[in-house]
């Protein structure tokens, strides 16, 4: 009887947080770098939605350059919604984003971009899968040639 209270307990802890969206970057040959220079002064995703609200979203990236922070901005169209600045990664790790400056009620199956950027003029080394394997979403057709997926992970509830 205990065991079977414990392992509720675990689980209701556990069921707020939902993966939405989760690429491994198992191949890190497929990589690419966005300049600090516009128009490709950053890198994205557009998703479409399968949570009611976002709790954190991590980047897989690179070299850690000069050092600039990162940034995720999240969009509904043109109009942006929240952002939240990057934790410290080293080179080759997940950059996580938790702290947004507002919270937002997300609707499911709308598209919403999640775009990156870094600061101080630095650039930015992602990873991301050809294949586009969980047809989700894509990055857009601006930062790379074919419909690819950003190595990336969004958790929502």
């Amino acid at each position: 009887m205990r065991g079977v209270a414990l392992l509720l307990a675990i689980a209701g802890v556990a069921f707020p947080f939902v993966v939405g969206y989760h690429v491994e970057p198992a191949k890190t040959q497929w990589s690419g770098w966005t300049s600090h220079q516009a128009p490709n002064n950053r890198v994205s995703e557009i998703l479409t939605c399968d949570f009611d609200s976002l709790s954190y979203v991590e980047l897989f990236a690179g070299a850690k350059g000069n050092g600039g922070a990162y940034t995720a901005t999240v969009f509904e169209g043109k109009s942006q919604l929240m952002t939240s600045p990057g934790d410290e990664v080293p080179e080759r790790g997940w950059v996580r984003f938790d702290n947004w400056n507002t919270r937002v009620a997300f609707a499911r199956a709308k598209q919403y971009e999640i775009r990156f950027t870094r600061s101080g003029g630095d650039s930015i080394q992602f990873y991301y899968d050809r294949t586009n394997p969980y047809k989700y979403g894509e990055m857009p057709n601006d930062i790379v040639s074919n419909p690819a997926d950003l190595c990336m992970r969004v958790y929502g509830g």
